[in-house]
């Protein structure tokens, strides 16, 4: 868990100037009305998913075409994909209190908490839970999707849980929401 919460701490923090100098360059050239707060959380926002993001999508790269050969193979024998829901959340589940089951069921539930809350705090097209609910699923099927190519695990369950951790990080934003009715006029 260390391990992982590092790398991503350090994808974070090599994200953080990409984001400084693109979202600074628009910033500067369209002017928009700035508002400190929302820009702050944006930037968070935008950093932590840039890790997430390197840490799923790290694995094996390749020529377009090797990579397509690699999917296709993997696909025809099944390779270290596990469509069957509850196939790898099932033993976890029955190995807790054990560390290494508890790190992995709230790591993939954790990790995308953030875009749960973040997307209707910051974008309140989100704020429905049809739209929120598919850009959960988008993401995570997504990132799947993509491993399939770079030969990585290919699982449901890591669906399941990822969308867990979104959903649940949009029912955290409406309880604060329900609670601190002025975090809209504040943010955005």
């Amino acid at each position: 868990m260390i391990r992982e919460l590092n790398v991503l701490l350090k994808l974070c923090l090599q994200a953080l100037p990409v984001w400084a100098v693109l979202r600074g360059g628009w910033l500067l050239l369209c002017r928009p009305r700035l508002r400190p707060a929302r820009e702050a959380v944006m930037a968070l926002f935008a950093v932590f998913m840039a890790g997430v993001l390197c840490m799923a999508l790290d694995g094996k790269w390749a020529a377009p075409g090797d990579m397509l050969d690699m999917a296709v193979k993997r696909l025809q024998s099944m390779d270290r994909i596990r469509l069957r829901p509850f196939q790898t959340i099932g033993p976890q589940l029955r190995a807790l209190p054990g560390v290494t089951a508890a790190v992995q069921l709230l790591g993939n539930i954790l990790l995308f908490v953030p875009w749960g809350f973040c997307l209707p705090l910051l974008w309140p097209r989100f704020r429905r839970t049809l739209r929120m609910a598919g850009m959960a699923l988008l993401l995570t099927c997504s990132i799947e999707f993509t491993q399939l190519f770079i030969d990585r695990f290919v699982e449901v369950d890591d669906v399941l849980l990822n969308f867990l951790g979104a959903m649940g990080g949009a029912g955290l934003w409406w309880l604060i929401q329900r609670c601190w009715s002025g975090m809209d006029r504040y943010l955005l």
